[in-house]
């Protein structure tokens, strides 16, 4: 049994921890305003512009950078042929193009400028101009594969196809949430898909699924990420086959950007191949490819490639 002395310091104490915790709880309202006033992101990099969710993702790496290039660099002398044309393009993130909400952003001028005298031997296809803020899901890091048309144009115009997009049909899913949303509150958002014949017809070869899937996976849109649903997620190597499609290949080295592209591309190549190397080891690439005469496309985010060292 307590005694009187022992009873009042733990009702001391108790009192402390209270006070404590309501001067906690009307501090957190005054940091977020605070750093809304000084345009600092909160401790997970995230912050608000208008209805838009952004993440910083920190100063420029300049050893990333280059190791992304001696990367991709290694990768072309080791396992291309002189038959293969190879091109590269970087996804600016969606914060590049709200630079002036005076947030600090990756300066991703700075970061192809870094990069681009490192990759001679490759056509670079600039996809500034050809994305704007619009070309961004609000909750989450992606662009929306509907926007994606003046990408399509920058990539065929520098290798030679034209994707025809009045053959496209607009699927919607309303009630869309993206990965930013889990860190801050925000409304839901349209997601959209498109349709072809040439997607309809494609079929795709997922190493880590047994049978053949189709290009969009519906099912995931019920999922905690439906981003999934385009190519059915992340994955170290897959391939889409379309018959009816030009009698020619193309090879993706690529993050989860690509898996909202490659659709678009069914109908200009008989196979695309996607490769992940997040997830799978480049030595291990021969097991699984062999290159002749293939388009190579090296497609990858300023978060890649500011962090490179997960590239394997």
């Amino acid at each position: 049994m307590r005694t009187p002395r022992a009873k009042r310091l733990a009702a001391a104490a108790a009192a402390v921890v209270c006070a404590a915790g309501l001067t906690a709880l009307a501090w957190r309202p005054a940091l977020r305003v605070w750093r809304q006033l000084t345009r600092q992101p909160d401790e997970n990099g995230m912050y608000r512009v208008e209805d838009g969710l952004f993440q910083y993702l920190g100063e420029l790496d300049t050893a990333s950078v280059d190791r992304f290039a001696q990367k991709l660099n290694k990768l072309q002398a080791d396992l291309f042929t002189p038959e293969n044309r190879v091109f590269w393009a970087v996804v600016p993130d969606k914060s590049w193009y709200a630079a002036d909400s005076g947030y600090p952003v990756l300066d991703h001028a700075a970061l192809m400028e870094r990069l681009s005298p490192q990759l001679p031997a490759m056509t670079a296809v600039p996809l500034e101009d050809a994305l704007d803020l619009s070309s961004y899901y609000r909750t989450d890091r992606h662009w929306r594969q509907e926007k994606l048309r003046p990408v399509t144009d920058a990539l065929g115009g520098a290798m030679g196809f034209s994707v025809g997009w009045e053959s496209f049909a607009a699927n919607g899913f309303e009630g869309f949430l993206g990965d930013y949303s889990r860190r801050l509150s925000a409304e839901p958002e349209s997601l959209y898909w498109l349709t072809s014949p040439a997607t309809d017809a494609a079929t795709v070869e997922n190493m880590q699924q047994p049978d053949q899937t189709a290009v969009y996976d519906t099912a995931r849109l019920e999922s905690d990420v439906p981003y999934d649903l385009f190519l059915s997620g992340a994955t170290p190597f897959e391939v889409i086959h379309n018959p009816g499609a030009p009698d020619r290949e193309l090879v993706i080295f690529r993050d989860s950007y690509a898996s909202s592209l490659a659709p678009l591309l069914c109908g200009e190549y008989r196979t695309i191949t996607l490769i992940d190397l997040r997830y799978m080891f480049s030595r291990l690439l021969p097991e699984h490819i062999t290159f002749t005469d293939q388009d190579v496309l090296f497609l990858y985010s300023d978060w890649v490639v500011n962090t490179s060292a997960m590239l394997r």
